[in-house]
């Protein structure tokens, strides 16, 4: 801290009280549980190198594997210790092909070549990650390479400067891996709970192993986490990887693809929403929730309101296995029934264009509930004998959809552990007045569902402030269960979120202000947990933290201040006084204080002097002169009246304003 917090006075609930009612006395999670979308504290290693092919010996030389490549082509060896996964990426845009490679490890011999075919799987081009997106192959699982192993690329020579050959090493996960809910059990009790009409009937969850499980690093994932409003379909793809793995390389396999999508490719994180392994495995895939509905970066153009599963392999001779394809079957059947799809019905999407989409942007297309990767797009996925288990895919879930006799309530309910966790019902099952979901009470809290968000728990002190806020017709519904924080508890839902602590109560954060308060860390960072909800200021809205203040107008964006720096602000007026803060409390260059530049002037702070804001023209003046680290230093006081004038003082001297001339003066002590 760079300066004593002092209590704010302004805000009504500033004083952080405490809410009634215990939240998640009955929840059973670690005290390790990140909050909200936070990366969870798993300790992995691997890494990712990437070497131009182009700055190789062997990319100038002629050898008699490269004679023998065909005329164009170039075979450039790279010295490689290490890794398990290979690919090879090149600018983006490029329009390469015909990419192979094969491995030696030391002392052995070569393995055949194994073609590369070009990554179709991508982001939808107006996303964050679609502009980060390079054009590569797809990646290939070669195993644990070792100490002096080389990799061979075979590619057109006009290609090989500009390429280069990315190496995965997968790393290996802790056993910190969290806890999660496992697959309900049906039972007669959850065939007597009927839906009355929102809430459609479910499947139990089948097994899905988490992404703590096969060990992803967190802090591999680039901002947030992309929804779209409800789920309509969904694409089924294949890794391309003809690499072979064993059960125990599947969590391995899995690192290397997400290193690559994120590390090499740019992406947000891995691009399919679940993963099948040929041993019939199910892997939660991309971040933000299973039973959301996140956006992938599977099916460019085709990313919002579908989910991507995609089978770990190359079939485009092949059959997947027995195993594999009843996977995928189950976990497609489960999420769908969580909608309320059909395997059999059709799907009106808008495409966002880019990539291979077959459409071009803003084209509404007639699709089926059940898709192949190349419905949608330009592509061979999910390979030619994959393609044709699409049909016997469908038959499997529409017999799954058929045997679903749990609501969607009550299999979350059995899920949690029923009335050990939750308590007894005290409703019936009931439609929400706006139609849009259900709900049924319990002794010990909630549990809501709507199409697009699924089924989730809110209890306590969250559940009373979000029935004062217009319960679904205020926040809308939640998108988690309500879950342990850093010394409290949240929930999420569609329009921001609410927070508890015993210290703060239960308050809401949204929008803008929850964006920037994520962004440093949720209550794990400075800011801490909220002590007020969402209020209103002129022109923009606020929340105050136990750390500090975050303000928001459409003009400033959202901003971050504390300490002595945001007193100062508020004993001046707070928003109307200096305006609105357009920067965060930032360190100054010389690292001696700390400021934050308002609409209206500037606060600076340093331990010897405090904090004084500073305005129109003498900040002008002084800004000229070189802010602090002038000769004048930081200001000791404001700005005061003196005869004739107004004046400043500094460390260094002082700004004196005349009224008779309009001008500055500057004197050195």
């Amino acid at each position: 801290m760079r300066s004593v917090q002092t209590p704010l006075s302004r805000r009504t609930l500033l004083t952080g009280a405490v809410g009634t009612g215990v939240v998640g006395a009955c929840l059973a999670a670690g005290s390790d549980s990140a909050s909200a979308l936070s990366p969870a504290a798993l300790q992995v290693t691997g890494s990712t190198r990437a070497f131009s092919l182009g700055a190789q010996r062997s990319a100038s030389l002629l050898s008699s594997a490269q004679a023998e490549a065909g005329p164009g082509l170039a075979v450039v060896s790279v010295p490689v210790d290490g890794g398990h996964m290979v690919g090879v990426t090149f600018p983006s845009g490029a329009s390469t092909d015909t990419i192979s490679v094969r491995v030696r490890l030391a002392g052995g011999g070569w393995t055949g070549w194994s073609d590369l075919p070009l990554n179709d799987s991508e982001p939808d081009p107006d996303t964050a990650e679609g502009r980060r997106s390079v054009t590569a192959s797809d990646p290939m699982w070669v195993g644990a390479l070792g100490t002096g192993a080389t990799v061979q690329v075979r590619l057109p020579q006009a290609d090989v400067a500009d390429a280069h050959l990315q190496v995965v090493d997968a790393g290996e996960a802790s056993a910190l891996a969290r806890t999660t809910l496992s697959s309900p059990a049906s039972s007669d009790r959850d065939a007597q709970l009927q839906a009355t009409k929102a809430s459609p009937k479910v499947l139990p969850q089948p097994a899905i192993r988490t992404r703590a499980q096969w060990g992803a690093d967190e802090s591999l994932r680039r901002g947030g986490v992309g929804y779209s409003d409800t789920i309509k379909a969904v694409v089924v793809h294949h890794t391309a990887d003809g690499g072979t793995y064993n059960q125990a390389d599947v969590p391995s396999v899995i690192r290397s693809m997400y290193r690559y999508h994120t590390v090499s490719l740019g992406w947000s994180d891995l691009g399919y929403n679940f993963v099948v392994d040929r041993f019939g495995g199910i892997w939660e895939g991309r971040a933000g929730g299973i039973t959301l509905p996140v956006v992938g970066a599977h099916a460019g153009g085709f990313n919002t309101d579908t989910f991507g599963v995609s089978m770990m392999g190359d079939f485009t001779s092949i059959a997947p296995s027995a195993a594999c394809l009843e996977s995928v079957a189950q976990v497609i059947a489960w999420k769908l029934s969580m909608y309320g799809l059909p395997a059999d019905g059709a799907a009106y999407l808008t495409s966002a264009g880019g990539g291979t989409a077959k459409y071009s942007p803003g084209t509404t297309v007639k699709l089926r509930t059940i898709n192949a990767h190349r419905d949608v797009g330009y592509t061979a996925c999910p390979g030619n004998v994959g393609f044709t288990k699409m049909d016997a895919i469908r038959d499997r879930v529409g017999q799954l959809l058929g045997g679903a006799t749990t609501t969607a309530i009550a299999a979350k309910y059995a899920a949690i552990g029923g009335a050990g966790n939750l308590g007894g019902p005290t409703t019936d099952e009931n439609d929400t007045p706006n139609g849009a979901g259900s709900y049924r009470f319990y002794s010990g809290g909630a549990i809501y569902w709507s199409k697009a968000t699924g089924a989730h728990t809110v209890r306590g002190a969250i559940l009373a402030l979000w029935g004062r806020l217009g319960w679904e017709n205020g926040l809308g519904f939640p998108t988690t269960d309500d879950s342990p924080a850093k010394g409290g508890f949240y929930n999420h839902f569609q329009g921001g979120s609410i927070y508890w602590s015993p210290a703060t109560g239960a308050h809401e954060v949204r929008g803008a202000i929850r964006q920037k308060w994520a962004s440093m860390g949720w209550e794990g960072g400075p800011a801490g947990f909220p002590v007020t909800g969402d209020g209103a200021a002129k022109g923009g809205f606020f929340t105050h933290f136990q750390g500090g203040s975050i303000y928001y107008s459409a003009a400033t964006g959202a901003h971050w201040t504390t300490g002595a720096i945001r007193d100062r602000w508020a004993a001046l007026g707070w928003e109307y006084g200096l305006g609105f803060p357009t920067v965060d409390d930032t360190p100054t260059p010389n690292g001696k204080g700390y400021y934050n530049h308002f609409q209206k002037g500037s606060v600076y702070w340093s331990p010897s002097t405090g904090a004084h804001a500073i305005t129109g023209a003498f900040r002008d003046t002084w800004a000229s002169l070189g802010w602090e680290n002038s000769f004048l230093g930081f200001p000791t006081k404001d700005e005061v009246s003196v005869d004739g004038g107004t004046r400043m003082e500094f460390e260094g001297g002082t700004l004196t304003w005349t009224r008779s001339s309009g001008k500055i003066t500057v004197k050195k002590k």
